[in-house]
This record gives structure tokens, C-alpha cells and sequence, in this order.
């Protein structure tokens, strides 16, 4: 048995180059994310932030509470998505996700002075858009992808980054002239009609998988690594799980409360919309940038560099005298530490536990850093109310990306070997 395309089977090819149909696919997925929750709701939810708020006469912890549990329902809509696409395929998944998280979105549009129908909205519309996220469009391309695939991934992402670069720009714009119901009501026709181009794109072009269970199953007694009973043991699993929590808390916070930052700092609309635009400008270089280096610099060294560079954009925020190129400098700094966090996550979880329960061990640590986004903006707007200030939160924000960039190093050489199924080792602790 294997995967068939264009009458050829993948699993009897001997390359896995980006041509015909393949790019086709990498090309939808890339089309796919950037008019996806990401791009189009979460990068955007600084931008409306404000002026929301103002709206309804609410805190800004109030508002917060959108992005905060749109994240939630993303963290636990994600494995749903998996394990309902298991089951009826990702055409479906990612074809009713795309419609429920259009809806919701436009749903917003016609808020009322609720906080409850905010909350509701915020938290259907993540566990919807959880199908439009990497956890979806990415988990198509190891089906036809295998010593391609980390380019692959990479290309796919730069979705994220172009669709987090221009949407919050687009957003500012719309904003400005026509208020945030109307711009929320514009991005939900968007992310209907070129999510339903791109879905079109990657399934017409896709491979049937033809394997039927016995031929998984061979496949997967043969993987070597941890259980996910056993990685639930180390030292490793919970310390990769504790510092992607809280380098996604501080950065995703600091990033959607960027946009009011730069007002409150008289900074004006369009130059805290560019800053939004250049934290996705970031992450799509270091998404890219970052898959590559990986395969060539020891991963906790890596992570090392890309959280201070994370702590370096706090700082300059804190001393930035209402500077424009500065708050540019640490929107680019910021979106390239959370891009190469996105790439550490799969990467660690491969080559500190192995391949045998890789989805479930990924879903989990991607599960704890969403956690962290999650939290994020709610924890950033509770201390700006405390402080009036965003500098407190900031200072606290830098010297935690500096632990966590040390303590990563705790996790050590990489396994030599991995124990295969049955074995008694435990060489990953």
C-alpha cells in the first residue's frame, strides 16, 4: 500500500521535490494560514483592542478577554481538529472549521455591550479557527513530504508571517476610516472566500492515501522513541512545556497590546498598526530562517538566541523615548523570538522523544505555548489597569525571557538512540 499521486506512489518515490502538484499544496497551505486565525484574528486583535474598549466603556482587561479565549479554544480545538480529521479526513475538518470561524468572526460585527457574547464569540471562535491554524494546513504536508519536509513546513509558514504582516496593517486602515465593527465584518468575507481558494488548492492537488490499518500499525511499531506515558515523566517534557508557556505568554501578550503601547505613547494609529505588521514580518523570516539553522545549531543554543533577542525588544520598549524605529526595532525583535519558538516545538519534541507518540507529545507542548498565548493578553491588560503603565509588565516580561533562555539549556545532548517499542530504556530522561 502507499500514497498515490498522479499515478505515481509517494511512498515508492525516491525524491520528494517542490514540483507539480506538491507546490501546488505548500502554495494552498501557505494561503490557507495567512487568511487563517492567526493573520486574520489574533494579529489583528490589538488593533481593535482600543477602540473596542472605548465602544463599550471597558477596561482594557475586559476586551483582553477576546484574544485570551479565542487561545483557549484554540488550545483545545486543535487535538479535537486532529482526532476528528483521523477519522473523516482534513477536507472536512478544515472546510467546516474555515465556515464556523468566518461566521464568528463576523459575529463580531454585531456585538453587543456584552461581555458574555464576547466571551462565547472569543472562545467558539478558536475552537473553530483551530482548523485553520498550522494545526491544520501543516499536518496535510507530511503526507507527501519527507526529506523535503522541513522546507516544506518553513515555506508553509511564511503564510503566517505574510498574513501577520499585512493583515493588522489592513486592520489599522479599515479601522480608521470605517470603525472596527465594520473591519471585523470585512475580514470574516476574507477569510471565507480565499479560505475556500486555498482549501480548493491543496485538495484538488492532494494524494490519496490508500494504506489500509495494518500497514499503519507496521508502520508504527516499528517507530523508536517515547511513549507518551514516558515523556509525561521527564524532567525534559515539563521544563520544554513550562518555558514555551511562558515565552508565549509574555510575547503574544506584549504583541497584542502593542498597538494601545504605541497610541498611549502618542505614536499614532498607522505607525502601532506597522509595529503589529512588522512582529508578522519577523516571525515569517524566522519561521523560514529557523528550520534551516536548526538542522545545523544544537536547538537549546537556538532557543538561547531567539529569547534574548525577546528580552532585548522588552527593553527597548521600556527605554524608547516615543521613538517610531525603535518600536519597529522590537516589534521585529519580539516576532523573531515567538517565530523561532514555533519551530523549536516540533523540532525538540522529535529529537528529545523520537518518533512513536510525536503527534500526541507535539500536540501537548503546542497545547501548553497556546495555553501561554493565551493567557497572555488578559495578564498584560490586568497590569496595565494596576500599573497604568505597561513598563512594570515589560521589565517582568524581559527577565523572564532571560530565564527561559537559560533554562533551556538545561535539556542536554539530544538522545544518542531511542529505545523501540517494548525495550526497557530509558535514555531520554
Amino acid at each position: 500500500m502507499s500514497i498515490q499521486t498522479g499515478g505515481k506512489p509517494i511512498g515508492e518515490t525516491t525524491t520528494d521535490t517542490m514540483t507539480g502538484g506538491r507546490r501546488w499544496i505548500v502554495i494552498g497551505a501557505a494561503l490557507g494560514l495567512a487568511v487563517g486565525f492567526g493573520p486574520m484574528f489574533f494579529s489583528t486583535a490589538g488593533i481593535f483592542l482600543k477602540p473596542m474598549a472605548e465602544s463599550f466603556q471597558w477596561t482594557r482587561a475586559d476586551v483582553a478577554l477576546l484574544p485570551m479565549l479565542a487561545m483557549t479554544g484554540t488550545a483545545i480545538g486543535a487535538p479535537i481538529a486532529g482526532y476528528v480529521a483521523d477519522r473523516i479526513g482534513w477536507s472536512r475538518v478544515i472546510g467546516i472549521g474555515m465556515v464556523l470561524f468566518s461566521l464568528f468572526v463576523l459575529a463580531l460585527a454585531f456585538a453587543p455591550q456584552s461581555r458574555l457574547y464576547i466571551a462565547i464569540a472569543g472562545f467558539v471562535i478558536g475552537l473553530a479557527g483551530a482548523a485553520t491554524t498550522a494545526a491544520g494546513y501543516l499536518a496535510i504536508l507530511p503526507r507527501v513530504f519527507d526529506a523535503r519536509l522541513g522546507m516544506a513546513l518553513g515555506l508553509g509558514m511564511l503564510g503566517t508571517g505574510v498574513g501577520g504582516f499585512l493583515m493588522p496593517v489592513v486592520a489599522g486602515r479599515l479601522s480608521g476610516v470605517y470603525g472596527w465593527r465594520v473591519s471585523y465584518a470585512v475580514f470574516a468575507a476574507l477569510a471565507l472566500v480565499l479560505g475556500a481558494v486555498a482549501h480548493r488548492i491543496i485538495f484538488a492537488n492532494l494524494p490519496v492515501d490508500d494504506r489500509g490499518p495494518a500497514a499503519q500499525a507496521q508502520d508504527a511499531a516499528a517507530l523508536t522513541g517515547a511513549t507518551f506515558a514516558e515523556a509525561l515523566g521527564t524532567f525534559r517534557f515539563w521544563l520544554i512545556a513550562v518555558v514555551m508557556f511562558l515565552i508565549s505568554m509574555i510575547i503574544l501578550g506584549g504583541f497584542v497590546h502593542l498597538a494601545p503601547f504605541a497610541t498611549d505613547r502618542g505614536l499614532g494609529g498607522d505607525v502601532a498598526a506597522t509595529a503589529a505588521g512588522i512582529v508578522g514580518a519577523g516571525l515569517a523570516v524566522s519561521r523560514v530562517g529557523a528550520g534551516f539553522i536548526l538542522d545545523r545549531v544544537f536547538a537549546p543554543l537556538v532557543g538561547l538566541t531567539a529569547f534574548i533577542l525577546g528580552a532585548v525588544g522588552f527593553v527597548i520598549l521600556i527605554a524608547m523615548p516615543n521613538s517610531p524605529a525603535l518600536l519597529l526595532l522590537s516589534a521585529l525583535l519580539l516576532g523573531v523570538s515567538t517565530g523561532t519558538e514555533g519551530d523549536l516545538i516540533p523540532y525538540m519534541a522529535r529529537k528529545y522523544f523520537g518518533k512513536r507518540a510525536l503527534g500526541a507529545i507535539y500536540g501537548a507542548l503546542f497545547g501548553a505555548a497556546t495555553l501561554g498565548g493565551a493567557a497572555g493578553p488578559l495578564v498584560y491588560g490586568l497590569a496595565f489597569d494596576r500599573f497604568k503603565s505597561y513598563a512594570p509588565i515589560h521589565a517582568a516580561s524581559a527577565v523572564v525571557c532571560v530565564v527561559c533562555a537559560l533554562a533551556i539549556l538545561a535539556l542536554g545532548r539530544y538522545p544518542a538512540e531511542y529505545p523501540r517499542k517494548g525495550d526497557t530504556q530509558r535514555i531520554w530522561r
